[in-house]
């Protein structure tokens, strides 16, 4: 059968939809093959599937000890910060790179929340990136968030081979929230878990 014939056969029998969803795929996966396009296309199908970030039960947290707080962070002019300098008040602890995409999807969501919390709640967000990089995309997507560079690796309790990986660290030092991949950070869900223990 020619290909002109494949084509009307396709066409007659396949409906409206199923054309559209069949074109919509074939442009997918085009577009995860272009190299100048991969990058954006998987942060917008990050953004798509990202969802709510889930509370750790109570009994199953995991509390950091004194030895969990002391190891070190440079902000982005070169100072160094040690993670103690944290303890005792609510930590979003974020590590991230710019070239990530699912790092890439979540990032306005972090934004926002810490445009409404950023002064009640500290936010950590390290990356292992040169600053100029990490400056560069902050820059290019006008975000003012509180990045830090990785100089030491974190302890075991907030150890990961992937990012992103985000950490809800409450003020007596318990784990309440502990998501891989991308997440709603932005949601009523989180920021009514936030306005709770900002309360207590």
């Amino acid at each position: 059968m020619k290909i002109k014939e494949r084509l009307q056969k396709y066409f007659r029998e396949k409906s409206a939809f199923k054309i559209t969803t069949d074109f919509v795929f074939y442009l997918l996966i085009l577009g995860m093959l272009l190299p100048f396009s991969r990058k954006p296309l998987a942060t917008v199908l990050n953004k798509v599937i990202m969802h709510r970030p889930a509370v750790i039960n109570t009994n199953r947290q995991v509390k950091l000890s004194d030895e969990d707080y002391e190891w070190m962070l440079m902000t982005m002019d070169g100072s160094p910060v040690s993670f103690s300098s944290f303890k005792g008040e609510i930590i979003f602890l974020s590590f991230w790179a710019t070239w990530c995409p699912p790092c890439r999807a979540e990032m306005p969501d972090i934004q926002k929340l810490y445009n409404d919390y950023g002064k009640r709640i500290n936010f950590v967000l390290a990356s292992r990136e040169e600053p100029s990089q990490i400056q560069n995309y902050l820059t290019d997507k006008n975000f003012d968030l509180p990045v830090y560079r990785l100089i030491q690796n974190p302890p075991d309790k907030l150890g990961t081979s992937s990012i992103p990986t985000t950490f809800l660290i409450t003020g007596n030092g318990k784990i309440s929230i502990r998501k891989t991949g991308a997440a709603r950070w932005n949601g009523n869900y989180l920021r009514s878990y936030l306005d709770g223990i900002l309360e207590k």
